[in-house]
């Protein structure tokens, strides 16, 4: 093994580069350089993890990189167990910043009438596989109807399926609609999280001894990756006269970021991360 790599020579001469940056750091340069480069990256609002939607942009200058001025500090424990110092930490890492919310908000109008057939499709495509379907052969929660005895006997417009698209609608429309500055939003889609794992996080559901949702996080990561397609198809086939094209790429952005946060806010409560 010694003699295998014993011709190889590391040529000195070449000029380092940081791999966070677009700059190119000699060794000469960098014990004359000062260790913070005055045009380097500063703190913003986003960068607070208490603040995560104060900043008015949502882009990032992507060839302005920059090593880090400092890291932040995140305690693992805090953020999984508080869903307030959680959502600080997926927004600023995201971020997500009042300006995506500011676009969403402008584009739901135009995209509110997507979202009845984009229900309709996600459950088609629930029915396409045995695995995804069966799970509405449990009663769900708040549903009292009639259940179909097999599963080739459950269909599109069972009574139950039905029931089920009026949460979809409104848990879709609240996605385009809500209040991101509020802890009441993100507490919500928690909820939504929790009441798919098999346990309620509603006190009236406990009392009332309705059994939740029971449905693996594999194949909520698969709907969620169906559903960020079609918003995203909707919000790009969008009139220019309604939405420039700069705007469409910034609301595909800010959804996208959304779902993620829906993604984790599924995922801790089925991995305990």
């Amino acid at each position: 093994m010694q003699s295998q790599f014993s011709s190889l020579t590391l040529d000195i001469s070449e000029p380092l580069v940081c791999p966070f940056s677009g700059n190119i750091v000699s060794e000469k340069s960098s014990k004359s350089s000062s260790p913070v480069p005055s045009s380097s990256h500063s703190p913003t609002a986003t960068e607070s993890s208490h603040t995560p939607l104060n900043s008015s942009s949502s882009h990032t200058d992507y060839d302005q990189y920059r090593c880090p001025v400092f890291t932040q500090e995140v305690d693992p424990l805090l953020i999984k167990n508080s869903l307030e110092d959680r959502i600080a930490y997926l927004t600023d890492f995201l971020n997500f910043t009042s300006r995506d919310a500011e676009v969403i908000s402008k584009i739901a109008p135009s995209v509110n009438d997507v979202i009845p057939s984009m229900v309709d499709g996600m459950y088609a495509k629930l029915f396409e596989f045995d695995i995804t379907k069966k799970v509405f052969m449990t009663r769900n929660q708040g549903f009292d109807g009639p259940l179909p005895q097999t599963l080739e006997e459950l269909t599109l417009d069972s009574a139950q399926i039905v029931f089920r698209k009026v949460f979809m609608k409104a848990w879709a429309r609240r996605v385009l609609t809500a209040d991101y500055s509020s802890g009441k939003t993100w507490a919500y889609m928690d909820k939504v999280g929790i009441m798919h794992t098999g346990a309620s996080p509603f006190k009236h559901q406990r009392t009332m001894g309705i059994a939740p949702l029971n449905v693996p996080y594999r194949d909520i990561a698969l709907t969620l990756g169906w559903l960020q397609t079609v918003l995203h198809s909707a919000i790009l086939q969008l009139p220019e006269s309604v939405c420039s094209m700069s705007e469409k790429i910034e609301a595909v952005a800010a959804i996208n970021k959304v779902l993620w946060i829906q993604n984790d806010l599924f995922s801790r409560h089925y991995i305990g991360d």
